[in-house]
């Protein structure tokens, strides 16, 4: 079937010229309406690719029906024809949704080609939107791989971990001499045996620790901390293997240096992968230190770094390695073991604290690794979900990309209610959305979880219906009374265009 189109006019005249030129010069299936509500009649009934209509009609002008289409219909192409040159109403009809306008009288060769000018580009629209579509789903598909890839390597690394529990100790048995006594062959053997349990642990851990990460799965607790008693802990750790290759281990503070907002354990995790592999390359007599100042580039931003006076990194190689099972490839390096992952979890750690790591370095002279951490502003039941909104708006500016934030919170004013429902709340939310991407979370402070999603106005509004509807659902099943619920939210670029719009947009609505 060829391409539809319906010309709306409330003069018989220019209707039959329309239909002339347009069925026999364009080669189209026109059908015709004489005002806008019959037009509105024979969209209801059959298909259409594209109304030409007048400005000037009875009953429904061509604006009108314009925003009639646009709101029933907005997979119809529209073009607007006055008669009365108007540039203003031209742009209003624009507005509502047309894609072009003509003024009258109608020049037949201009008409023709604007027309085939509007469909040429809803085909490549539809193309690109298919594509889009097939992308979508390769990806989708990609991140199932991916995810059960993850969910494999965690549940591999917990069963195999505990059998070779069982073997470290029987081994250390033996060597400690409570199984029966052992001579200096058997020694030599089950001590060897023994540094392959700890190296295969490490390995174990490591997959686990990265399969975490990758799923999102790691538990973060965040508190105020002072960077300072980590670096030292760090430092007195690695001390004894410093000495063996005399390295002098030194650290350099900068007086007032703030607290960090930071999980402790996992900072900590951080400083001991990079010291270890300072203490790795880093020759006999040499020298590693750690320092820990503001950052220059973002005042809000604490800058940790390790500096060793090691062989150094090709700089063809910088950007590889926090690739996992990414392995420098020199002469140098090959003699020392490894996995290739402390580095991609260091850096999947630090990301995790919403900071960046890079690496600095000169072939022969050593390396420097430098972290960030967020500065505690003493806000800490907002700063999480700040740097969240923060890292997550960024991403949407920088792809062009639509994003979407809930606030939801339980509407019960019985004592306990809210801090009792929080956890199922966040879980009937987490399962409303669409897209792994998508963060929830939530300010256990306001008894408030919150949601950013990549969706437009449109999905948000699919989103929001569901989130009332299943968390709802659970509530009449579980609690009785079964408490109401408050859905706030705003979407970036279209009701908001800065992250401080869509967030007090959005809490408006929830308070509203």
């Amino acid at each position: 079937m060829g391409t539809r189109i319906l010309v709306v006019d409330d003069e018989k005249a220019i209707r039959s010229f329309l239909f002339e030129a347009l069925t026999k010069l364009g080669g189209f299936d026109v059908q015709l309406a004489e005002d806008g509500v019959e037009a509105l009649k024979k969209i209801g009934k059959e298909n259409f690719d594209l109304v030409l209509t007048d400005m000037k009609m009875p009953n429904l002008d061509g604006l009108q029906l314009i925003s009639e289409i646009a709101k029933e219909k907005p997979e119809i192409l529209m073009i607007l024809l006055t008669g009365h040159g108007t540039i203003d109403s031209a742009l209003e009809a624009m507005k509502r949704g047309a894609s072009d306008y003509l003024t009258k009288p109608i020049n037949l060769d201009e008409l023709l080609m604007r027309l085939r000018k509007v469909l040429e580009e809803k085909q490549r629209f539809v193309s690109l939107k298919h594509y889009a579509a097939e992308l979508e789903r390769a990806n989708e598909e990609l991140r199932k791989i991916d995810e059960m890839k993850s969910e494999f390597v965690s549940v591999a690394s917990h069963e195999l971990r505990t059998p070779l529990a069982a073997i470290k100790n029987a081994v250390q048995l033996m060597l400690q001499g409570k199984t029966g006594e052992i001579n200096e062959n058997q020694m030599k053997f089950l001590s060897m045996a023994e540094r392959n349990i700890n190296r295969l642990t490490s390995i174990l851990n490591n997959l686990l620790d990265l399969s975490k990460i990758e799923s999102r799965k790691l538990a973060i607790k965040f508190e105020e901390m002072d960077p300072k008693p980590s670096i030292e802990f760090a430092i007195l750790s690695f001390k004894p293997q410093a000495d063996l290759k005399s390295i002098q281990l030194k650290m350099d503070i900068q007086e007032d240096l703030p607290p960090v907002y930071a999980d402790r354990e996992k900072v900590e995790q951080i400083l001991a992968n990079l010291l270890g592999n300072a203490l790795k390359f880093t020759p006999e007599n040499g020298e590693i230190s750690i320092s820990a100042k503001i950052c220059d580039e973002d005042e809000n931003m604490v800058a940790i770094s390790v500096r060793d006076s090691g062989i150094g990194i090709p700089k063809d190689q910088l950007e590889k390695v926090f690739e996992k099972f990414h392995q420098v490839e020199d002469s140098l390096r090959r003699s020392i073991a490894g996995t290739g992952l402390g580095l991609a979890i260091t850096k999947g750690l630090v990301e995790a604290h919403y900071g960046r790591i890079w690496v600095e370095s000169e072939v022969g002279k050593g390396s420097t690794f430098t972290f960030t951490l967020p500065v505690s502003k003493g806000e800490k039941r907002d700063l999480h979900f700040r740097l969240i909104l923060d890292r997550e708006f960024r991403r949407a500016q920088k792809n062009s990309l639509h994003l979407t934030l809930f606030l939801i919170e339980v509407a019960d004013e019985r004592e306990g209610i809210k801090e009792a429902l929080l956890d199922p709340l966040e879980e009937r939310v987490k399962q409303c959305l669409w897209r792994t991407s998508d963060v929830t979370l939530r300010r256990a402070y306001e008894k408030i979880v919150a949601a950013i999603c990549e969706a437009d106005l449109e999905g948000a509004q699919v989103i929001q219906k569901r989130i009332e509807e299943e968390v709802l659902q659970y509530f009449r099943k579980n609690v009785d009374p079964p408490p109401a619920i408050k859905v706030g939210a705003a979407t970036y670029p279209e009701e908001a265009v800065s992250e401080r719009e869509l967030y007090k947009l959005a809490q408006e609505r929830l308070r509203g």
